[in-house]
């Protein structure tokens, strides 16, 4: 027998950052790390009055604006001085057993301590003490630097001082967040309580379900850029689209009890004008999920309540309105960010005046818990519907907008077309002020193409001019590539032909660029043919699962503007040799774009 190998610890530098990488880029929001810095204590108290009793306990953070800084402490149970150096790994985790712990992927520590270049932590458990330090993570993430980040120990010990437990973290020198207008350390204290107690942990729904919810004291306090500290309590419950308009609400129950005593004019006289709000739960397949519901008397009230608490991102008046009508999806009392697309129905023009919070706890999330199951989505999307339904009967009588009743006799073909509309209004803003395409792709082909050409009509894109296009080719794009060699990398200027380089490109198109696998081994699509392809996104794992690798291209060995990686296959599709393909992720490319303005 030869020497033994740890197959699953021999793993290369450039794919620990990668995997590090990936799980950076599965978040999207800038508050996403509060989100699971509040996760962790919020577990970790959880597990203290699990194991020990319950008690009072406190969540204290303070976000420094100056320093690009999160401090966070916590008095739960603690992580023992021998897990440390596990979790801090990717994909580490001390939770995987409890089915009641809220965080379960095992990245968000990971996400955490790559985002920043100062990580420190200190803990104590019921017999141990840790700190230590790990420096410039993001930096080495980030190429900046190719010293790998270690966690330097600065005291390790048993302790007997059984009456505190807490853990600390410290994130100092945070990553800037693209686009800048929706950083974190971009907005005011009362815009980061809206969010903390709407997108994170710190909006438990519990209690306003019915429910019990643990004892946990929040302390949050605030650096401006002058250096000044502002300090306040924040409520461990979610900030209610109701608790912004006073007595001017009414509970849907409740009037439904005396409604029918009521002739029109009575509704009308006590409904207009007013929020109608309904709390309770309904159960599925043997569990019980909880629901919130809120109609807004007019679609106008999102906005005004956004203009009178200054709740914008950045002061983004138009565009970063951070309270607005949807289907939101929360899990184990914690609000997840997640948003459900309305269910077809009619009147369907109203479902912007309408917020609905539904519970499952039995949701399991994707990295960085974008998505949901489509099982889950479909049962959500019934619920929503029969809310709608219920309160459907009673909107004519509540609602101020002057289109109810051009609302009420529109035609299917206006129905449907209203909802759309509302729909792509969720969409995320692309945020590009030189073209006219607004919105993310919603998962569409089509989109890609249009931002593409855009983009080229605007010349962010430079060089591409096309000679024709349609999904009845073989190809999506057949063009001319013509482009002055000062925007190629070094390594390609053999192309160049008096300071030009011009050739013909067929360009394919795809939402995610691993949809090319299918084409190509059905030899639908031939590789030797294509020279570019354009996506929105792409996911490393599915191309790894069929030998493929994805690298970012250097600057030097860029060819086709824009072009930010290559597919390297082992054995191409129709080829015997390996072969690469490059391809331009629109997605990256803004982000670059949008970054350097």
């Amino acid at each position: 027998m030869g020497d033994r190998v740890n197959f699953l610890e021999a793993r290369s530098t450039n794919s620990i950052r990668k995997e590090i990488n990936n799980i950076i880029n599965s978040y999207n929001n800038s508050w996403d790390i509060l989100c699971e810095l509040f996760q962790n204590s919020f577990d970790a108290i959880v597990r203290y009055n699990k194991n020990f009793g319950t008690k009072k306990h406190k969540i204290e953070f303070e976000i420094s604006v100056p320093k690009r800084k999160i401090t966070i402490r916590d008095t739960g149970v603690g992580i023992a001085a021998e897990m440390v150096k596990e979790i801090v790994a990717p994909n580490g985790t001390d939770k995987e057993d409890e089915l009641d712990s809220i965080g379960e992927k095992g990245v968000g520590l990971t996400y955490t301590i790559f985002s920043c270049n100062l990580f420190s932590i200190k803990t104590q458990t019921k017999t141990t003490y840790f700190e230590g330090v790990i420096k410039n993570a993001a930096a080495w993430r980030k190429r900046q630097n190719d010293m790998i980040p270690e966690l330097e120990v600065v005291s390790e010990r048993t302790t007997d001082d059984t009456t505190e437990t807490f853990t600390e973290f410290i994130l100092e020198g945070i990553d800037e967040f693209n686009p800048k207008e929706d950083d974190l350390f971009e907005q005011t204290d009362g815009v980061l309580e809206y969010i903390i107690r709407t997108k994170t942990v710190i909006g438990y729904m519990k209690k306003i379900f019915g429910e019990d919810q643990p004892e946990i004291e929040v302390q949050f306090s605030y650096v401006d850029y002058s250096g000044r500290v502002s300090v306040k309590p924040l409520e461990l419950r979610y900030m209610l689209p109701d608790s912004f308009i006073g007595s001017n609400k009414i509970d849907f129950d409740e009037f439904k009890e005396k409604a029918a005593t009521y002739d029109d004019k009575q509704k009308t006289q006590k409904l207009r004008g007013k929020g109608l709000y309904k709390i309770g739960y309904v159960m599925k397949s043997n569990r019980k999920i909880n629901y919130y519901c809120f109609f807004a008397p007019s679609r106008n009230l999102w906005k005004d309540i956004c203009k009178k608490n200054s709740l914008y991102m950045s002061g983004e008046k138009e565009l970063g309105l951070l309270l607005n009508g949807g289907i939101f999806v929360v899990t184990k009392g914690m609000p997840t960010g997640i948003v459900i697309e309305p269910p077809t129905t009619g009147f369907s023009g109203y479902w912007s005046n309408f917020f609905m919070l539904i519970e499952d706890d039995r949701i399991t999330f994707d990295l960085g818990r974008k998505t949901i199951p489509s099982r889950t989505k479909s049962t959500i999307k019934e619920i929503a519907k029969d809310l709608f339904s219920e309160f459907l009967p009673y909107i004519k009588y509540v609602t101020s907008d002057p289109s109810v009743t051009t609302q009420i006799n529109s035609t299917v073909q206006q129905v449907e077309k209203n909802k759309t509309y509302t729909q792509m209004q969720n969409y995320a803003d692309l945020k590009i002020d030189k073209i006219n395409y607004l919105k993310n792709p919603n998962e569409q082909e089509a989109a890609v193409v249009s931002i593409f050409h855009e983009l080229v009509g605007a010349r962010i894109l430079k060089g591409y001019y096309s000679l024709s296009t349609g999904y009845k080719q073989t190809y999506d794009l057949w063009a001319t590539y013509n482009i002055e060699s000062k925007y190629v990398g070094e390594n390609m200027q053999d192309y160049a032909t008096d300071g030009r380089i011009v050739m013909p490109c067929v360009i394919e198109f795809k939402y995610v660029a691993e949809s090319i696998i299918g084409d190509l081994s059905a030899d639908i699509k031939f590789f030797n043919d294509m020279d570019l392809i354009v996506c929105w996104d792409l996911n490393e794992q599915k191309f790894a699962a069929h030998s493929i690798e994805v690298e970012q291209i250097a600057k030097e060995d860029v060819l086709f503007y824009g072009s930010n990686y290559k597919l390297i296959w082992p054995g191409s599709y129709n080829l015997g040799a390996a072969s690469e393909k490059p391809v331009l992720a629109l997605r990256k490319f803004i982000e670059d774009y949008r970054s350097r303005q």
